[in-house]
């Protein structure tokens, strides 16, 4: 069946390669500016803020398994049948906030480095701090850990724990059952329709 619209070609101008490089130097440029340009007091409260809201995120998505695994009929026998998903869940937690938690205490605690003495504004020698177990170097705009703790927290923690939290979710839900009930109807409604004359 034809279209009843024409069909349309859109063409937009293209920009020549040194203007798109130079348009992402400039935001990058930009970004890194205003990433050493923030001070540390605001980053030290959106660590905070970051591991407050994503531990309530956590708690809430392991409510809502645990009271979907509660309310489910027709599973077979066992604890592990009911409640597997809410377990996977508690781990899921535990791993994805030592990360975020890690940070905050990074950053509360500084390094021996950067000790100051809160009366006067002085660098000081004392000892009090902690060694940033997560990133190594001055550079403090740095994205992804770069010292073997760091990396495996990141690889072990973040990401096994999002991988546990999608597949709890995932259980609790039933969503694996329901995508395959959906996709065998539209297969069987796409056979019926091809098999009609």
């Amino acid at each position: 069946m034809a279209s009843a619209l024409p069909s349309a070609r859109c063409s937009w101008p293209s920009l020549p390669s040194w203007a798109a490089d130079a348009g992402q130097f400039l935001s990058a440029a930009m970004f890194a500016v205003a990433a050493n340009n923030v001070p540390t007091s605001l980053v030290d409260l959106f660590h905070g803020l970051q591991v407050a809201i994503m531990l309530a995120l956590l708690t809430n998505i392991l409510q809502f398994a645990w009271w979907k695994c509660k309310a489910k009929k027709g599973i077979p026998e066992g604890h592990w049948n009911r409640y597997g998903p809410c377990y996977l869940l508690m781990i899921a937690t535990v791993l994805v906030m030592i990360q975020p938690t890690s940070m905050l205490v990074i950053g509360a605690y500084g390094s021996d480095d950067d000790s100051v003495n809160c009366d006067t504004g002085e660098k000081t020698n004392s000892h009090h701090g902690m060694n940033n177990f997560f990133f190594q170097g001055d550079d403090a705009n740095y994205v992804v850990p770069n010292t073997t703790v760091g990396i495996l927290i990141q690889v072990f923690g973040t990401y096994v724990g999002f991988i546990f939290m999608f597949t709890g979710v995932v259980w609790a839900t039933n969503l694996h059952t329901k995508i395959a009930r959906k996709w065998k109807a539209i297969r069987a409604a796409q056979q019926a329709m091809n098999a009609s004359p």
